[in-house]
C-alpha cells in the first residue's frame, strides 16, 4: 500500500441490492422494442399512403365541385382536362374554348391567354400515389346549369394499386367510390 492514498473497500451486505439494469436486460429491451418497431413499420407505410391518396382525391373532389360553381355563377364553360405524362399525371382548369389551355410534359400550363387558367395540379408519383386514370380525357361544366359533357369517372390510383373512383354525372354532380378494395369508409363502386 502506498503512503498517503486511502484503500477503499467495498462492503456487499444482504440488504444492499443494486439499482438499474444489467447490460443484458438493456440488450433486451433495446431488441425487443426493434422487433416491435420492424412489424409496425410497414403497417405506417400503408397507412401514409393510403392518407396521401385520400387527400389527393379530396382535393380532386373539391376541384370538381369548384368548376362547376364557376361555370353555374360565370358567364361561360369550365373545362377539366386530365392527361398522362413520363414524370406524372396533370389536371388543369380553364375558362375559353375547349382546347385552349393543356399541361406540358414538365407540368407546365400552356394556355391560349393566361387569364383562362384557374387551376393546374401537377401530381408526380410519389410513395402514396401512381396515378389519375380517366375514361375521357376532358369535361365541359356548362354554363348557369352546371351540367357536363362527356361525363364520366376518373380513377386515383395509389402507389399500393388501391384506388378512389369519382364519377361526375351529367348534371355535374360528383359521388365517390371505391372500385377494388374499401378505402376511406367509401361505398365500393
Amino acid at each position: 500500500m502506498r503512503p498517503g492514498i486511502p484503500l477503499l473497500r467495498c462492503h456487499v451486505t444482504a440488504g444492499h441490492r443494486q439499482a438499474g439494469l444489467s447490460l443484458i436486460e438493456s440488450c433486451m429491451a433495446f431488441l425487443t422494442l426493434g422487433i416491435l418497431l420492424a412489424a409496425a413499420l410497414p403497417q405506417f407505410r400503408q397507412f401514409q399512403q393510403r392518407q396521401q391518396l385520400q387527400g389527393i382525391a379530396r382535393m380532386l373532389y373539391t376541384d370538381l365541385q369548384e368548376a362547376r360553381s364557376q361555370a353555374v355563377l360565370g358567364a361561360g364553360a369550365v373545362h377539366l382536362r386530365i392527361s398522362q405524362h413520363p414524370q406524372g399525371s396533370c389536371y388543369i382548369l380553364h375558362t375559353g374554348k375547349v382546347g385552349d389551355c393543356a399541361c406540358s410534359d414538365q407540368g407546365q400550363a400552356v394556355c391560349a391567354q393566361a387569364e383562362q387558367l384557374i387551376k393546374l395540379q401537377w401530381l408526380p408519383p410519389s410513395r402514396g400515389f401512381s396515378s389519375l386514370q380517366a375514361n375521357v380525357g376532358q369535361m365541359s361544366f356548362q354554363p348557369r346549369q352546371g351540367s357536363v359533357t362527356s361525363t364520366g369517372s376518373i380513377d386515383i390510383v395509389g402507389a399500393d394499386q388501391q384506388s378512389i373512383r369519382h364519377i361526375v354525372s351529367i348534371a355535374g354532380r360528383v359521388r365517390s367510390c371505391a372500385p377494388a378494395a374499401p378505402v376511406g369508409g367509401l361505398p365500393p363502386c
